[in-house]
């Protein structure tokens, strides 16, 4: 007599602690795309940056800025020494730039300490960080509108 098996479940690959490869790889992965980013931001030419044309799909169909509109060249600037423009191209992208900073940084000294990079998990509060998008959205929300209604407090960002 044979007993019935259920379907052999998705099979993911499971490492140390019951984690799977793909929550592994997340730290990661996020480490070496804010890592690209910090390169090209320091050696992307600060003059062709100002002088480009947006490539922001939101703003190049309706004319305003969304949430990131501003960030690319917010982080040139910072990356190039010039505070000043970076936070006038978008206020949150010193705090993206140094957010990707700290990723890349505690990444590497968690890999050298052959130590599990998933523990960054662990140390993110979640309230804080709804806060912070919370604030990035309203002054997004607030950018937008006083475009939208001529206001020129952000026109160096639809320049």
């Amino acid at each position: 007599m044979t007993v019935p098996t259920a379907p052999p479940a998705e099979r993911r690959v499971h490492l140390a602690r019951g984690i799977s490869l793909g929550q592994r790889a997340i730290v990661p992965v996020l480490a070496l795309i804010s890592l690209v980013g910090l390169i090209v931001a320091r050696v992307w030419p600060v003059p062709s940056v100002d002088s480009g044309e947006p490539t922001c799909i939101l703003r190049i169909l309706t004319g305003l800025p969304c949430p990131g509109c501003g960030m690319t060249r917010s982080w040139v600037h910072l990356a190039h020494g010039d505070v000043a423009t970076a936070f006038e191209y978008n206020l949150f992208g010193p705090l993206a730039m140094a957010a990707a900073a700290g990723l890349v940084v505690y990444t590497a000294v968690a890999l050298v300490r052959r130590q599990p990079t998933e523990r960054l998990f662990d140390q993110l509060n979640p309230k804080v960080l709804m806060v912070v998008m919370g604030l990035w959205l309203g002054y997004s929300a607030i950018r937008m509108v006083s475009i939208g209604i001529g206001q020129d407090y952000f026109a160096l960002v639809v320049a």
